[in-house]
């Protein structure tokens, strides 16, 4: 996978990446409540970093505007999006970095770090999403850095290449304005779902290729 006018991440940068993301969702919304403790929701917000980027730099790829790595998306094609056990062991989400990780969360916490997670596979199941699609995922900018457009001509880059591939860019957001940020680019909303145990919402977007 490459994107005119992007830059490619290597392995080597899933860290530098990692360190962006950290800063950049700082508030991610769905930790929010579940983890109100702040040692714990820094925590579980590492390891959930940790876990799912490993996994998708080793089945997909990250992009970001410069080699600084300021900003990044993953991206994952829908028929790699597999997430079995074996595949994650494969990709390194288990490294020791995502296991201190979760050292620091007390043994309730780790559970219920799990028990958010499989509730927002289940309630994914009731979307509509299309087939085969381009799952962009983690969007993020660092905060220094954010509100100079930067998100937007990461997103508009990868947007003009889910075009030329033919497929959908499909992605969830938390935010009413990350949805309005993604309307302007052209997606419009499919679904909405909301877990009242978790207290976050998912709005699920698609913007088709045309």
């Amino acid at each position: 996978m490459e994107i005119k006018g992007l830059y490619k991440l290597k392995k080597e940068d899933r860290e530098k990446l990692i360190q962006t993301y950290k800063d950049a969702f700082t508030y991610y919304p769905k930790l929010m409540a579940a983890f109100p403790d702040e040692r714990a929701k820094e925590a579980a917000l590492e390891a959930t970093l940790r876990y799912y980027v490993a996994y998708d730099m080793e089945y997909g790829q990250a992009f970001a505007l410069d080699e600084e790595i300021n900003e990044g998306v993953c991206l994952v094609y829908s028929q790699d999006m597999n997430y079995t056990e074996e595949r994650h062991i494969r990709a390194g989400s288990y490294s020791p970095e995502y296991k201190a990780a979760m050292a620091r969360l007390t043994e309730e916490e780790q559970q219920r770090r799990v028990e958010l997670f499989d509730e927002l596979d289940r309630l994914e199941e009731q979307v509509d999403i299309p087939y085969p699609h381009l799952y962009a995922d983690f969007l993020g900018v660092k905060e220094a850095y954010q509100k100079q457009g930067r998100g937007r001509r990461l997103m508009s880059a990868v947007c003009d290449f889910a075009k030329e591939e033919g497929l959908p860019i499909m992605l969830f957001t938390n935010t009413d304005d990350d949805v309005a940020f993604y309307e302007s680019l052209g997606f419009h909303v499919i679904d909405v779902v909301h877990s009242d145990e978790f207290g976050f919402t998912n709005t699920y977007l698609v913007k088709e290729a045309r």
